[in-house]
Formats: C-alpha cells, structure tokens, sequence
C-alpha cells in the first residue's frame, strides 16, 4: 500500500488541489484510493462532502484511539475527513500522539493508495501525516515564502529520520503557475538549480477553473470550459509519482 503525505507549512500552494485530483486519477484507474485530511479547516472533506460529514467518519477518532468509519463518497474514493473539532487535539503533544495516524494506518490494508493532505503548519498532525507516510510531495507556488517553507519541510524530515521511520521526500511539485509572470519564471529557475533531482517536470498552472471545480466537487475535467491543459497536468503528475515510487522501491 503506497501512502503519501501532501505537505507544505505555507498555505495556498495546492496541497489539497493535488489530493483530489490525484485520488480521481488512481481512483478512475481503478485504484481503490483512500483520502485523509488532517487540516481542521477541512476543505479537502468539503470538497467530497458539500453536504456534510458524519461524525463517524472523522479522523480525529484516531487521537482518541479509535478507528475512523472510512466513507465511501460519490466518486468512490474512499475518506477519513476532518473539521474544526479535530483542532482540539492540537496542543496534546505527547510524543504517542505524533504516532496516532500511523497506527491506524498500519492496521489499514486494503488500499492501493492514501493521499493525505495536510495544514499550512508543521505542527501535530502534519507530523502525524509525515510519521504516517512513505512519500512526501512537497508543492510550491511562485513565491520565495514556499521555498523557504520546503527547507523547513526538509528539515523536520531530517528530524524525524532520529525518531522514526523518516518517508522520502518524492519530489516538489510547481503549482499556481503563470509562464507570462516574470516572477513565476524565476522561482521556476531557482528550483530547477537548487531542486533539480527533486522538482517534476509537471507544472500545475494557476487556473480558476481548478478553484471552481473543488468548489464544485468534481475534478476539473469534469466541469465546462476549456480544462484540457489542466487536466492533463494532473494526469501526467500521477504518472510522474508512480514512476518515482517503483524507481525508489527498486532502491535506483
């Protein structure tokens, strides 16, 4: 079962624009895909479930040493969703709650893939995200204020490898792109000479069809207009990151 951490403390560079696109990708594939969102303000889980969520299904049960009641959403992937409530368990930073997710996920076994997105902090739950995970990807959007947050993520993943099972950081993904936008250009250079090895040749554009789409809840091809370019960045990004998967299972 591949689980892979989405993870960056800066806020808005798509962290939950690429779980869900990603999870309707292996999902459409026939993968059986379980999504996981570890953010209190739970905007991945309103994006499946306009509608609501029942409490069962919440993620926060695993700080209380139960077992979410995954739901199956109208698309098929499967969720653990969050709200507001799960930011209560927040300060309790005893080191067995760094752990929580990941023995739940340890007991879980019958997915191909786990996507779990992840808050604009390095705080508890990201940590748990971290500890829970094989992969990281890491996004970025056009600004110096991501990158800078990516040598933190870098950091706390170093950090981690002291304690625990640390996951590889799979790579970096460019999102919220503009190429007429000097300063989109110029971060997209910086990358390319500092993270290299890691960046995905796969560059998510900035898009208001995306925004409108998670509004919606449905992925972005699935709504009017033209979101053929888009599209076909996420799909590529998927073949891109089981690509990188099967190249470091095979340890090259």
């Amino acid at each position: 079962m591949i689980k892979i951490s989405v993870a960056n403390q800066k806020g808005g560079v798509g962290k939950t624009t690429i779980v869900f696109h990603l999870a309707h990708v292996w999902a459409g594939q026939g993968k059986k895909v379980l999504c996981v969102d570890m953010d209190p303000q739970g905007n991945l889980s309103s994006s499946f479930c306009p509608e609501g969520i029942p409490e069962k299904s919440l993620v926060s049960a695993v700080f209380r040493k139960k077992k979410p009641e995954v739901m199956r959403t109208e698309s098929g992937i499967y969720l653990a969703a969050s709200d507001i409530s799960l930011s209560i368990h927040e300060k309790d930073l005893s080191l067995k709650n760094y752990f929580c997710l990941k023995s739940w996920l340890d007991s879980v076994k019958d997915f191909d893939v786990v996507l779990i997105d992840t808050p604009p902090s390095l705080g508890l739950f990201t940590v748990n995200a971290l500890t829970a995970a094989n992969f990281v990807i890491a996004p970025v959007d056009v600004s110096i204020y991501a990158i800078r947050a990516l040598t933190d993520l870098q950091n706390s993943l170093k950090e981690l490898s002291g304690v625990a099972k640390s996951p590889k950081l799979l790579g970096v993904v460019l999102s919220s792109f503009t190429k007429f936008h000097r300063s989109s250009r110029a971060i997209q250079e910086h990358l390319n000479e500092e993270y290299k090895k890691l960046l995905f040749s796969t560059v998510i554009p900035n898009s208001t069809k995306v925004k409108e789409a998670l509004i919606m809840g449905v992925p972005v091809w699935k709504i009017k207009g033209d979101v053929s370019r888009v599209e076909k960045c996420f799909r590529t990004l998927s073949r891109e990151v089981l690509k990188r998967i099967e190249k470091k299972k095979g340890g090259r």
